[in-house]
């Protein structure tokens, strides 16, 4: 570790243990001593948002993110013009408050609107906001854990079962899109995806992280099989 390296807060939150570190210049939260996210996973967490651009048509959208993480694909969301308003459920509190102390301009920028109902971040469990709101949203961006088969945990699971994909389906306007990132494609996860869905699409985002290239898999879900061709 370098002089600059740091843990910045250590805290117990809703599902266990949660820390922040700064390390080589960037924040990491971390739970139960697994990696869940850091500020070189930008592209990544933008990248759930904005993989769905071209797939979901409309003005005035309504956008439900599920895990707020380090804030990068709500401010992805509220950058569309043709969004109306972004809900993030956020399960640990501690990272709600996180985000709002580092998250710079990106916190900054939620704040700004926050006032006018535009950005609303909602403590909870995504699935219960999902199964509260059904035929609500024009598009479900879901970061909630780690993937489909690294759950950090466990009662995520759900989500990527098909139940959990019918849940999402049922939340969803007509004509509208679902982005589940994933760390890898698993084919089985795949499957479950092609049964619930009319037409699934797999986009590539790359993060470097220490210099590494890791490429992540987006799940683009529609609802119907009819190309939008919006920019």
């Amino acid at each position: 570790m370098s002089a600059d390296d740091a843990v910045l807060e250590r805290v117990d939150g809703r599902s266990g243990e949660l820390v922040l570190r700064r390390r080589r210049g960037h924040l990491e939260v971390i739970l139960n001593g697994a990696f869940l996210i850091s500020t070189e996973n930008d592209v990544s967490s933008r990248a759930m948002v904005a993989v769905a651009g071209p797939h979901v048509a409309g003005e005035a959208l309504d956008v439900l993110i599920g895990g707020l993480g380090l804030g990068y694909a709500l401010d992805e969301a509220l950058s569309w013009t043709r969004v109306a308003r972004v809900t993030v459920a956020e399960y640990e509190p501690t990272v709600v408050r996180w985000f709002r102390e580092y998250g710079g301009e990106r916190a900054a920028r939620a704040a700004a609107v926050e006032g006018s109902g535009r950005a609303v971040i909602e403590l909870g469990d995504v699935a219960d906001v999902l199964r509260a709101r059904p035929d609500a949203w024009d598009l479900v961006s879901l970061d909630t854990d780690n993937g489909p088969e690294w759950l950090v945990r466990e009662e995520n699971a759900g989500l990527y079962s098909a139940a959990g994909a019918r849940l999402v389906r049922r939340a969803l306007r007509p004509g509208g899109v679902a982005v589940f990132w994933s760390p890898d494609r698993y084919p089985a996860f795949e499957a479950v995806l092609r049964s619930v869905f009319a037409r699934v699409e797999v986009a590539g985002a790359e993060d470097v992280v220490d210099g590494r290239h890791h490429e992540y898999a987006m799940y683009v879900c529609r609802t119907d099989d009819a190309s939008v061709g919006v920019d």
